[in-house]
């Protein structure tokens, strides 16, 4: 079971539920089947989490979903006050791709605040489509979009990521 179908479980069990097992925050992608390049003829958001959502309720759907990263430590990972995010596995978020550094980004909680950082990558980060800085932290809000290397996602706290995922 992949990341977003766990969450799309959890969503189900109830916002208590899914609060106290999801983690405090997460990137979304959209997971493109191919056949679409047009960006004017996607489905929403709300739209591809339902292709997600109909199997587990029984209806059936076509081919797309998202995919979730959990904004949390790996156990032992390095850079204990950091999540890091690059194509290697010793990172806390892998994403496996030739536009991705091997240590690309990486967000920080600090309280309820939750930071992102380009951490010097070869491809950059941008953050609402405003490159972002090497090293230089900036603060994130849910809802915005983060693209690191080729990849378009949009950062969640996981209160607003229950909504979105159909959780009511």
């Amino acid at each position: 079971m992949d990341q977003a179908e766990r969450y799309l479980q959890l969503a189900l069990l109830g916002r208590s539920a899914f609060l106290a097992s999801a983690a405090p925050a997460a990137l979304v992608r959209r997971r493109a089947d191919g056949t679409d390049t047009d960006s004017d003829s996607r489905p929403s958001l709300d739209e591809e989490v339902d292709t997600l959502v109909a199997p587990v309720l029984g209806r059936r759907r076509g081919p797309r979903g998202v995919e979730v990263y959990p904004l949390a430590k790996k156990p032992g990972a390095s850079f204990a006050d950091m999540i890091t995010v690059g194509r290697t596995p010793n990172n806390d978020i892998v994403l496996r791709d030739v536009t991705v550094s091997r240590f690309h980004a990486y967000f920080r909680q600090r309280g309820e605040r939750w930071i992102i950082a380009d951490a010097g990558s070869k491809n950059g980060s941008e953050l609402e489509g405003v490159p972002l800085e090497a090293r230089k932290e900036r603060e994130l809000a849910t809802g915005v979009a983060v693209r690191i290397g080729d990849f378009e996602l949009t950062f969640y706290l996981s209160n607003e990521l229950y909504g979105v995922l159909g959780g009511r």
